[in-house]
């Protein structure tokens, strides 16, 4: 024991704010995972030795007795340099384990999933979420959940037979005030949304976080902070996924009770245009809430980071990837058929883009022309209210194709850069990519 003292003399120990989270319940991989969250809130998914050194660390001690208390904990010898292997090019890298009395030389990696968020800020922080999804987690009550599905059904054929869509449309698009009252009654629906992501997250037993807003590309989207959701159990996850979206329905249904007590068009076209965002959130092709509840039906976290292992594992002849072969057969089928679906999708969708761009570019500067001279004028003649819609216009024609443009901006980057990747000298060790840490945040509605 002395000689290995004194060949390792620092010591080692978990970084402050380090919280376990423990046994991943539900994962798609075919050993046992575990899950830690630093104190920036980022979750770091580990194997069973990893999770074990980082419990055994939770004081400073010396190379030679963590060795110890972790091969007693895990029934298999790890001697000290096995420690500090793992320590060095694993834990440490991650910001999950540090000497005592040292500074940080650099910040801990944090992910950057594709197609995330950006530029996010708060609006409203995690003490008022807690205190608000305390409050209405009751209606996740089951007996109370199928009460409002059937309401939502009752409603949408009263509406069906009672109800003029065509004239309620009409009338809303012809009147700037209610245009406007519109765009202001879909941006509370969306926080409503975000609101019921909490909500579950907290009947499930988890803490949620911030509600806040940041940038999907180029579009200003609403998300909910669902980290503490990881721990729960496949069920729990599930519903923190489908709450916003329950929470979507309550508001369609105070929504349709108005218009059946006024008889308001307006009140009809938010009905309507509400469940059809409902349904836009549920194709698992991007970050929305059909995503994440095929990420948790699968088990696996991120979807988008198995396309490559994923596609390199079809080419015949080829060994398949190990972050493929780590998928038990049943996630291994969901993510593959994800895969084979969304690729072309993505690619169709992308070459559509690729080969409109110039035609939506030109109809855009067009339309938002006559949009500046509405402006212009509505300012000269002191007409708040057409000022508004004027510029609203011109956001609405200027975000989807400054969008475009971005996103075949990061396509044919992502593009340059794996290719400059593949031409550069790999390193011998690169870190372990089941060590990757990750954040769940939930993408509402982005208009």
């Amino acid at each position: 024991m002395t000689q290995e003292l004194a060949a390792h003399p620092t010591r080692w120990q978990r970084a402050a704010g380090l919280e376990l989270l423990g046994l991943v319940s539900g994962t798609g991989l075919n050993r046992s995972s575990y899950l830690v969250r630093r104190a920036d809130g980022q979750v770091v998914q580990l194997t069973e030795l990893l999770h074990r050194i980082l419990n055994e660390a939770e004081r400073p001690l010396p190379p030679a007795e963590l060795a110890q208390r972790v091969s007693s904990s895990y029934g298999r010898e790890l001697d000290v340099d096995g420690l500090t292997l793992l320590a060095e090019s694993k834990l440490e890298p991650l910001g999950l384990l540090k000497h005592p009395g040292t500074d940080v030389s650099a910040p801990a990696p944090t992910a950057a999933p594709l197609l995330a968020l950006s530029a996010k800020t708060t609006i409203v922080p995690r003490g008022a979420v807690e205190r608000l999804s305390g409050l209405l987690r009751v209606l996740f009550w089951p007996p109370v959940v199928i009460a409002a599905c059937l309401a939502l059904v009752a409603l949408d054929i009263q509406l069906f037979v009672v109800a003029d869509a065509a004239t309620a449309l009409t009338a809303v698009l012809m009147t700037p005030q209610m245009m406007l009252a519109l765009v202001v009654l879909m941006t509370v629906g969306a926080l409503v949304h975000e609101v019921g992501h909490a909500t579950a997250c907290r009947y499930g037993g988890a803490t949620p976080g911030v509600i806040g807003v940041g940038l999907y590309l180029v579009f200003p989207a609403f998300y909910t902070d669902v980290t503490d959701s990881y721990r729960l159990d496949r069920a729990g996850r599930l519903r923190t996924d489908l709450g916003g979206l329950y929470f979507h329905l309550w508001w369609v249904l105070s929504a349709g009770a108005g218009y059946l007590l006024t008889g308001s068009p307006l009140l009809l076209v938010l009905v309507i245009v509400t469940q059809l965002q409902m349904v836009q959130q549920l194709p698992p092709a991007v970050r929305l809430d059909g995503y994440f509840v095929l990420a948790d039906l699968a088990g696996v976290p991120d979807l988008f980071s198995r396309v490559v292992p994923v596609l390199r594992s079809l080419v015949p002849g080829r060994s398949p990837d190990p972050r493929v072969l780590e998928l038990r057969p049943i996630s291994r089928w969901i993510v593959t058929s994800w895969v084979l679906i969304i690729i072309p999708f993505l690619a169709f969708v992308l070459a559509w883009v690729a080969i409109s761009l110039p035609f939506i570019i030109s109809q855009a500067i067009g339309a938002a022309a006559v949009h500046a001279q509405t402006l212009a004028v509505a300012v000269a003649l002191a007409q708040p209210l057409e000022a508004t819609m004027a510029l609203l216009g011109i956001l609405l024609l200027a975000m989807p194709t400054v969008g475009a443009v971005l996103v075949l901006s990061r396509v044919a980057l992502s593009i340059g850069q794996w290719t400059v990747g593949r031409l550069r000298v790999r390193p011998p060790h690169p870190l372990p990519r089941h060590a990757a840490p990750s954040r769940r945040l939930r993408i509402g509605r982005h208009s």
